[in-house]
């Protein structure tokens, strides 16, 4: 654990130097971070804060209020500023004095569409005094979309750490899985396996859905019972400082000669897509692929994302209306799946890696006997 500690910190300072760099050329002064946000908390190297604020010229700030301080002046590398008071009046203030004006007149960057984090609560009333009071709050995503676009290679460490825990899990799954467990149980089993290997946050609760309830791509997991030859798909979303992961595999519990058979197809539809997989490929292709071997065989096309970045990083975004190409060193969950209404369904996400010449798969499927 220590030495992924250590690669996020020295990763961090290299990222800090590029979103400054980034930050003066589009003449912003500072920019705003709120706590949920993976970016603020890869920023911080801590998941105790409640605001940071990174500067085009010095080091991040970051605000933490009287529950935080103390562990975020232990983990974090930055100057820690205590909230006495969450208060508005008391976090409008302490950003006027981190910022050095007390008066408007500055451009301030604010991360406004991160899709798994919210600007909530009073952080809005917050943004809404600065701009009454003449600072610009501008939406800078794009800007952040340019930093933090994929990992620096030593990082890849850090996603294959957290891959290879997600592997561990799916084979504790197999080992467990038989026909009258409930779905809980089976989410238990997961959590298990990522809380003892360090990873205790979650970006979703594990999701175990089984029978009929695997047709839906995103069902919570409930207390039903899993029935024999029923499909189990089983999603885990880890969480560790800022970087994330979406795995998700599909387990028949006993024999299905039927979901076997639709589970051979989504894989068939994954290995084609993956061979397209290398630095130049258009992003588009690893959509068009898998979805058109899935319509061959007489199956319905699946209503979701074919992928998606992973490791709180912003690109690739998988489908056919992203008009970038790959690049080395990029890591995404790849899931193309199948689900027929009221029956049932099949969805395999494995992460990965565009390596220089080739798709590497970070995640392993269990060895099923």
């Amino acid at each position: 654990m220590e030495r992924y500690l250590r690669i996020l910190r020295e990763s961090t300072r290299g990222r800090i130097a590029l979103l400054k760099r980034v930050l003066e050329s589009h003449g912003l002064n500072f920019l705003l971070l709120f706590e949920g946000d993976l970016v603020a908390s890869k920023i911080t190297c801590s998941k105790h804060y409640n605001i940071v604020v990174v500067s085009a010229r010095d080091d991040p700030v970051v605000l933490a209020d009287q529950t935080l301080y103390d562990i975020a002046v232990e983990e974090s590398p930055w100057d820690v500023v205590l909230i006495e008071d969450f208060s508005l009046e008391c976090i409008v203030s302490k950003l006027k004095r981190i910022m050095g004006r007390q008066e408007g007149g500055l451009r301030v960057g604010v991360n406004k569409s991160w899709g798994r984090t919210k600007i909530s609560f009073i952080y809005v009333d917050v943004l809404n005094v600065l701009a009454k009071e003449g600072f610009s709050v501008e939406d800078v995503t794009p800007i952040l979309t340019q930093v933090f676009d994929k990992p620096f290679s030593e990082e890849l460490e850090i996603i294959e750490w957290i891959s290879k825990v997600c592997s561990i899990a799916l084979e504790e799954v197999y080992e467990s899985l038989r026909p009258g467990l409930r779905e809980y149980e089976i989410a238990k089993v997961v959590d298990k396996v990522l809380n003892e290997n360090g990873i205790i946050d979650r970006v979703f609760p594990t999701i175990v859905a089984s029978g009929y309830r695997a047709a839906a791509p995103h069902a919570h997991t409930s207390f039903k019972r899993i029935e024999h030859g029923e499909p189990v798909i089983v999603d885990m979303g880890p969480l560790w400082l800022g970087y994330d992961g979406c795995v998700a595999y599909t387990f028949i519990a006993g024999r299905g000669k039927k979901w076997e058979g639709i589970m051979g197809i989504v894989e068939e539809a994954i290995g084609e897509g993956l061979k397209y997989v290398k630095p130049g490929t258009p992003v588009k292709l690893l959509d068009i692929i898998p979805r058109k071997v899935i319509r061959e065989h007489g199956l319905p096309d699946y209503y979701h994302l074919t992928g998606h970045p992973i490791g709180g990083f912003y690109k690739p975004v998988i489908t056919e209306f992203v008009e970038y190409p790959l690049e080395e060193d990029m890591v995404f969950a790849y899931e193309p799946a199948v689900y027929i209404p009221g029956k049932g369904g099949v969805r395999i996400e494995h992460h990965i890696l565009v390596a220089s010449n080739e798709g590497k798969m970070l995640t392993k499927a269990p060895k099923l006997n």
